[in-house]
């Protein structure tokens, strides 16, 4: 392997590294902030500091974690498979065409995860409702069956850890929008929802 190639893949492991921390390293910015910035307020401006330098740095790990997908490419599972840079954390937009085969836990009625497979692979599609775990649980039970042996297009975002896997953003069959899935919904929510608050404080006197 060229020095080249060890650098980059080194160059990957901080920058996930530093992406995995981003919420944490927000937060003791935000709490540096208080202290050196202070304001009228005691208590309440020092948890509106760390409360927005939380929510920031949850917001940068999202859109890096979760970037643009208008422009993802059309690919196939064993090409996505051959990067030696794929990241658990730093996802590679991609769109796949295939079957769904089954669920990513057979036999499991609740499961909302799938199995795609083309002619070049296989690949876990993970599935995020934007109601949480109750609502991946009614798309497992009242959604997925009907999906199995479908031929499908799928975008999402392409990661590798221990096992390669996709987080789905839609599934489209005949031209017809089957599924949409919301990995960005909730962290975006709550990183908005501390920014906000965070702002509020600011404002008690």
């Amino acid at each position: 392997m060229s020095r080249k190639c060890i650098s980059k893949l080194y160059g990957g492991f901080v920058g996930d590294l530093f992406l995995y921390t981003a919420p944490t390293i927000g937060l003791f910015a935000g709490a540096i902030a208080s202290v050196a910035f202070p304001l009228p307020g005691g208590e309440f401006k020092m948890i509106s500091y760390t409360l927005i330098g939380l929510g920031i740095g949850l917001l940068v790990k999202t859109f890096v974690m979760f970037p643009n997908f208008e422009q993802a490419p059309e690919t196939d599972i064993l090409t996505l498979m051959g990067d030696p840079y794929a990241s658990p954390l730093r996802a590679q937009p991609a769109k796949l065409k295939g079957e769904l085969i089954g669920r990513g836990d057979a036999g499991y009625a609740f499961g909302s995860d799938l199995k795609l497979q083309d002619p070049s692979g296989l690949l876990f599609l993970r599935y995020a409702s934007r109601f949480g775990p109750i609502g991946n649980a009614l798309f497992g039970m009242k959604k997925v069956n009907s999906l199995i042996g479908m031929q499908v297009h799928s975008l999402g975002w392409f990661r590798r850890g221990v096992a390669p896997w996709m987080d789905l953003i839609q599934l489209e069959s005949q031209n017809e929008t089957k599924v949409n899935s919301y990995h960005r919904f909730g962290s975006f929510v709550t990183s908005g929802v501390m920014i906000i608050v965070g702002i509020g404080l600011l404002f008690i006197v």
